[in-house]
């Protein structure tokens, strides 16, 4: 089983104590999956679909929110076995009968054996996951993978691209609230340094998307800007240096500014292979 740890170090996250969840923070994570999924083509990048056809496999996401991720894995490949884990117990009620959530924080370990499942995902964790403890994370979850198994992580890169001066200052607000609390927003620079330290991982592959924000970038410009508004309106809350009453007002001028510059930030996806001890041998 696992051991703790963060035992170490306090854990901070963006949100310190303050965790804001209520039905437009469930909207929100819909948002950010239906995106994730429109902008790759797909829920995953791994070569995994004949050993989820094949009957038997199971696959853990972690930090599963509300499940949309599960549900949907499970009705697309209902021969393999799901399960969920989040430390906020927000899972839906009527689930399918091959989806399990456990409520669980991955920084005190988990509660499973080693070479436990075929499949492991791990996304939208930037707010959450101090950048030292994105290596402990990996090492954990290179424990309960299967040899041959396969570890894939999902996160934007905390930055915009051809921004205005209005996205400039938002970017940058949460980016120093973001380092203030000891979380990386370029977190993702990292994945595949992490990876290979783990010297457990092979076949790494880094994929980088570049997805643009606003209708000039057409139906993927459109959830890309849904995508990053929803971050902003939600971070906002927390930084010191721009003041709540100006927040409307910068969320519509950002919305101007993504279509007169064009505006697009990168989205990356980095998976990797577990070796069989005879690899190593």
């Amino acid at each position: 089983m696992g051991v703790n740890i963060s035992s170490e170090r306090r854990r901070t996250g963006y949100y310190g104590r303050r965790i804001l969840f209520d039905d437009q923070e469930i909207d929100r994570i819909q948002v950010q999956h239906h995106f994730a999924r429109e902008a790759w083509n797909g829920n995953f990048s791994s070569p995994i679909k004949d050993v989820l056809n094949a009957g038997g496999a199971t696959v853990l996401d972690i930090g599963c929110g509300a499940g949309t991720f599960l549900c949907e894995m499970a009705a697309d490949y209902p021969n393999a076995r799901y399960v969920g884990v989040d430390k906020l117990q927000i899972f839906p009620n009527t689930l399918p009968k091959n989806v399990t959530f456990i409520q669980s924080d991955i920084l005190r370990g988990l509660p499973f054996d080693n070479d436990s499942f075929d499949f492991i995902y791990i996304r939208f964790l930037v707010f959450d996951l101090a950048d030292y403890e994105w290596r402990m994370v990996i090492d954990e979850m290179t424990r309960i993978l299967k040899p041959n198994g396969y570890l894939e992580m999902m996160e934007p890169r905390i930055e915009m691209n051809n921004k205005g001066p209005i996205t400039e200052k938002i970017v940058n607000a949460i980016q120093v609230r973001a380092r203030s609390r000891h979380l990386n927003p370029y977190i993702v620079d990292k994945f595949n340094e992490f990876m290979h330290s783990t010297n457990k991982l092979k076949n790494i592959k880094y994929e980088v998307k570049r997805i643009p924000c606003g209708k000039w970038g057409d139906k993927q410009g459109e959830l890309g800007a849904m995508y990053m508004y929803e971050i902003f309106k939600k971070h906002l809350h927390y930084v010191n240096n721009i003041q709540p009453n100006e927040h409307d007002n910068n969320l519509n001028n950002f919305l101007k500014e993504i279509e007169q510059f064009h505006t697009y930030f990168e989205f990356v996806r980095c998976f990797a292979q577990k070796i069989k001890k005879v690899d190593v041998d």
